[in-house]
């Protein structure tokens, strides 16, 4: 039985009382509040349980987190999938639960590699293609969804330098 059920004392553990207190500055992921907690000096068994009882609690949820954060992170950047994923993965998400929030965003992923690619056209004009489109992989878009959006616009009279080194 987890030390917090039936007590009335378990919800003035130091251990819950300090993981209050960092979510309550700051959204956490499970793995981000455990890491935490251990840095504090916790032992791995109760932060184990501190943590599951957040969670139980619902004051910690991995799938809202990586919601906000991939929400938070497209307003500021015009990043890709493979960038939202592997950022998520590091911030402690699960892959499988990863992939399944950055696919809900994937209807929007087109507007914000042309959003990208404007963005580094007007920092950088007269960037020479292969540059460009290695900060577009670098911002987490993959190499054939670059491409095609570098071809559409150079079709469309938007072209830039060395197209052919695509092909």
């Amino acid at each position: 039985m987890p030390a917090f059920e039936g007590s009335p004392y378990g919800l003035a553990k130091p251990v819950f009382l300090t993981a209050l207190r960092l979510l309550a500055a700051k959204r956490l992921s499970k793995m981000q509040l455990g890491k935490k907690l251990r840095d504090r000096g916790f032992a791995t068994d109760v932060v184990r349980e501190a943590v599951d009882e957040c969670e139980r609690r619902k004051y910690l949820d991995d799938r809202t987190f990586a919601q906000l954060y991939v929400t938070s992170a497209i307003e500021k950047k015009p990043v890709g999938r493979m960038r939202l994923l592997r950022d998520l993965i590091k911030q402690g998400i699960d892959g499988d639960l990863a992939r399944e929030v950055v696919e809900e965003t994937d209807a929007g992923e087109e507007e914000r590699l042309e959003r990208a690619i404007r963005k580094l056209e007007a920092s950088r004009p007269g960037e020479r293609f292969d540059r460009l489109a290695r900060r577009l992989v670098n911002l987490g878009y993959t190499p054939p969804v670059v491409a095609r959006a570098l071809r559409r616009r150079a079709q469309e009279g938007t072209a830039i330098g060395g197209l052919e080194e695509m092909r």
